[in-house]
């Protein structure tokens, strides 16, 4: 694998995470549909993770430490936000679309922070 395309596997998870963000604004509306989505992204994050770690046992680098690390923390920040918007709690309580915007934004903020992580690894020699 390259690291362009261990690039893309952040990327994609930005993509996703912006979609939901407009998803939720342009809906005035939190769903479960968002929760699914959540969990998506969520799952390309621990395979992001899943890579890193392999490439980690052969190179040993700082910088694939501590992208590991912030990608595993970004996940963790997920995975809580599709848990306050799991869909049993939907129904019972109103989640305001504005405050979850706000918290995809920082997501969004995140993930271009792990992207620039990402950029600073050396692959085999060749970044």
């Amino acid at each position: 694998m390259t690291k362009t395309q261990i690039k893309s596997m952040a990327t994609n998870a930005g993509r996703k995470l912006n979609a939901v963000q407009k998803d939720v604004y342009n809906r005035d509306l939190v769903t479960a549909i968002n929760h699914s989505q959540l969990k998506e992204i969520s799952q390309q994050l621990d395979d992001l993770y899943g890579v890193l770690d392999r490439y980690y046992q052969h190179s040993l680098k700082a910088a694939m430490d501590e992208a590991m690390e912030y990608t595993e923390l970004v996940k963790k920040r997920i995975d809580a936000l599709a848990e306050y918007i799991r869909p049993t709690r939907l129904k019972a309580v109103h989640i305001s679309p504005k405050s979850i915007v706000s918290m995809l934004d920082t997501e969004q903020q995140a993930i271009h922070h792990l992207s620039t992580l990402l950029d600073a690894i050396q692959l085999g020699g060749k970044a």
